[in-house]
């Protein structure tokens, strides 16, 4: 099957097949990759609502909390599929992020990474 254009809003965790005056991004994707896509969109909303809960608790920190540390894995996993299913608009979006180096790197979570 051909990939169909669709236009996905991370931050409203939606997906779109036109563009609308928010902002989104501009993916090609199959049938089966856009199926893919929901689920992560979908994981990122169970792991949102999860940690948006603790950020109420003024006494905790979120540093080491195990949920926070998913939320941004799975925000960075997010965010390497749509860069890969991406629009050079898209790609080039993401690359001003700055989330790039840590999408291409993935052992960047390990120990003596950074020196």
């Amino acid at each position: 099957m051909e990939p169909q254009t669709y236009y996905i809003s991370v931050s409203s965790r939606t997906i779109e097949t036109q563009p609308s005056r928010s902002e989104q991004l501009t993916i090609q994707a199959t049938d089966e990759e856009l199926e893919q896509l929901q689920q992560k969109l979908d994981r990122e909303d169970r792991d949102y609502a999860r940690t948006s809960g603790r950020a109420m608790v003024p006494y905790k920190s979120a540093e080491r909390d195990p949920a926070t540390q998913t939320f941004s894995d799975n925000l960075l996993d997010l965010y390497a599929y749509v860069y890969e299913l991406g629009t050079p608009e898209t790609r080039a979006h993401i690359e001003s992020m700055n989330l790039l180096p840590k999408l291409m790197n993935q052992n960047s979570i390990l120990p003596g990474y950074d020196k």
